[in-house]
């Protein structure tokens, strides 16, 4: 798989942010973020995951948000901390995760402990909302039909980009909400369409995953969690049960937020990046 990432380093870093996003976004959307990093003298780091932005696409219509399986998104997360991502300042390693890349850091986290001194994540996908109603076994067996019949389809409704139009809520800030559709607009490498089937059933076997006491007991990485209160996307409830298990975890809800609180309005994403940035 060919991986792309990028990076901005300040001369003497006080710490080095990496930064695991969500799906189907790339890391131009993360330009202020980074910005933002770098005002605070922090080094920021971010990969795009296999299957978006301008790393591998899987299958013959690259707009297909299809998957191969997240320990495979795992294996090269680790090739990316490990081999690429410098350090030579040996200042702290943080996490900035949001929703599915908050999914996939979780299941780093317990892996390799040593590997970050802190994680703060947005939304993360610890359920999938669509079935939160719905015994686990049943939406298991759901999606493991669809993904042994047509792994390659889009799910139901899904469809090649669209500006993002007919999506769920992801923030209400007027300004920032035009970003992503902006970028695609000036490059049209960085769309991304609907998910797949078979990325549908690799998501909901890994949140099944992360709800198993082996992986989030044996988390031990101070975590700080960002909960929207308007979520069209994943499970909140799911999510925060979890956490609740979790030792060295906080959550801060934002009851006025929508799914991306990285760009939501001004007093949303200042308060989580400075409850993720404050020092001690």
């Amino acid at each position: 798989r060919s991986i792309r990432y990028g990076y901005v380093i300040p001369k003497k870093p006080d710490a080095i942010i990496v930064a695991l996003q969500g799906v189907r976004e790339f890391t131009e959307k993360y330009f202020e973020t980074a910005h933002w990093a770098l005002e605070n003298n922090y080094a920021f780091w971010m990969m795009d995951w296999a299957g978006q932005g301008k790393s591998t696409r899987f299958l013959k219509n690259p707009q297909k948000r299809h998957s191969l399986g997240f320990d495979s998104d795992l294996d090269d997360f680790h090739y990316f901390m490990t081999h690429e991502i410098t350090n030579q300042n040996d200042a702290p390693i943080t996490m900035l995760a949001h929703s599915m890349g908050a999914n996939i850091g979780l299941r780093y986290l317990p892996r390799y402990p040593t590997a970050f001194s802190c994680a703060a994540l947005s939304s993360p996908m610890i359920g999938i909302k669509v079935f939160s109603a719905i015994p686990d076994y049943i939406s298991h067996a759901a999606t493991g039909f669809f993904n042994e019949i047509t792994p390659e389809s889009y799910i139901f409704g899904g469809s090649d980009w669209k500006n993002c139009k007919g999506h769920a809520r992801l923030t209400y800030d007027p300004v920032r909400k035009d970003i992503h559709g902006r970028w695609c607009a000036f490059d049209p490498a960085l769309k991304s369409g609907d998910i797949t089937f078979g990325w549908l059933h690799e998501a909901h076997k890994s949140c099944l995953a992360l709800q198993s006491p082996a992986i989030y007991k044996n988390t031990k990485t101070p975590c700080f969690f960002g909960i929207p209160g308007h979520e069209d996307l994943v499970d909140n409830r799911c999510a925060k049960k979890i956490i609740s298990e979790m030792e060295n975890a906080k959550i801060i809800d934002y009851p006025d937020s929508a799914h991306e609180i990285l760009m939501e309005r001004d007093h949303i994403r200042d308060d989580f990046l400075y409850n993720f940035g404050r020092k001690p």
